[in-house]
């Protein structure tokens, strides 16, 4: 039996789930190359939707594309398994299997608007109870899933984040470091920059050391408290939508990478930093102890002090030998959790 891959991720700017997708997808067609990816018309990346072969279904876009196109089609298909790698899944389909990869959305509803809050709360609880089977990014996230809905453990498997394709293929060669505090990710009050603004202002690092936020400059004013003349006169800049080889290069350079999320499924920017020898500084939250515990040094998000302390001691700190970044990038693996997914798949199918 054919399977089939969900790709509506490809109409999505890319963020931490949509590269998930991407690579996930990647492996998968490596590891089963007969397998069809479907996507609505809208694609962002066509790039990636010619290397994946993406067949285009139905007219319709977004979640009304999920929840009739994708449907519909698949169901002609002798209801083959659908692979949905992105939170959501057509919501009346029985051989769904999916990767919800955190629920901030139920835990924190006020960080997203209320329509979208309303939606997910309506949707998951749902296509994680009808799935054949749930895949999520972290031990953290099963353990919340299992809490909130009433899963039961067998019924989920952790998959993990992993390393791109682009940022294995140029190696962990070493880049000379320059003083740089890196942090990537979405301006939003989730990933807390205006606290980690404040404790680098803190620090008394700034005479030495540039702060690099990468992210939608727009958002940054609009979304944080942030403003252009606090950043001017700290020595804090926004690199605004970098491409893939800019935010690789970005990576190599930084000493130390930074995030003060509130609250995450796993943490990509962090993994990625450490692959490139960047020293670690994190909220203390469960998900980044469970990853990268022993690697980082953690903090409380919302004390200035201990955060500015953090930084100080990061760049005073080591750096990540070359034996624990293999380490990390053997077990923080797509190729490894394409395997996975399959595995179950396919256990599925033999049901």
């Amino acid at each position: 039996m054919r399977i089939y891959i969900n790709a509506r991720f490809l109409t999505q700017p890319i963020s931490g789930v949509q590269r998930y997708g991407i690579e996930c997808s990647r492996q998968i067609k490596k590891l089963a190359p007969h397998a069809c990816f479907i996507a609505p018309p809208d694609i962002l990346h066509q790039d990636i939707a010619a290397e994946l072969g993406v067949q285009i279904v139905g007219r319709r876009k977004g979640h009304r594309w999920e929840q009739i196109d994708l449907p519909l089609f698949i169901a002609k298909q002798k209801n083959a398994p659908l692979i949905n790698l992105a939170n959501t899944a057509p919501l009346f389909y029985h051989n769904n299997y999916v990767t919800i990869h955190d629920l901030a959305f139920y835990y924190h509803p006020e960080w997203n608007s209320r329509r979208f809050a309303t939606w997910y709360n309506i949707l998951i609880p749902r296509i994680a109870a009808k799935s054949k089977h749930v895949f999520t990014v972290s031990e953290t996230i099963k353990a919340e899933l299992m809490k909130a809905y009433h899963l039961p453990g067998r019924k989920i498997t952790v998959t993990y984040n992993g390393i791109s394709k682009a940022m294995l293929d140029q190696g962990m060669g070493e880049v000379p470091k320059e003083k740089i505090i890196l942090s990537v990710g979405t301006f939003n009050k989730r990933k807390n920059h205006e606290q980690l603004v404040a404790g680098f202002i803190a620090s008394g690092l700034g005479a030495q050391y540039r702060l690099v936020l990468v992210g939608d400059r727009n958002k940054a004013f609009s979304e944080t408290k942030l403003n252009e003349q606090q950043l001017k006169d700290n020595n804090i800049d926004i690199v605004e939508s970098p491409g893939e080889q800019e935010l690789i290069a970005l990576y190599r350079k930084a000493e130390v990478e930074a995030s003060l999320s509130l609250y995450e499924g796993f943490g990509i920017p962090l993994l990625e930093g450490i692959y490139n020898g960047c020293k670690l500084v994190c909220s203390d939250i469960p998900a980044y102890r469970e990853i990268y515990g022993g690697y980082a040094h953690f903090c409380p998000a919302a004390d200035t002090g201990q955060i500015a302390a953090a930084l100080r001691a990061a760049v005073a700190g080591l750096a990540p030998g070359l034996e624990e970044r293999e380490t990390l990038a053997q077990k923080y693996s797509y190729e490894r959790s394409a395997e996975v997914i399959l595995s179950k798949v396919t256990a599925g199918i033999r049901k």
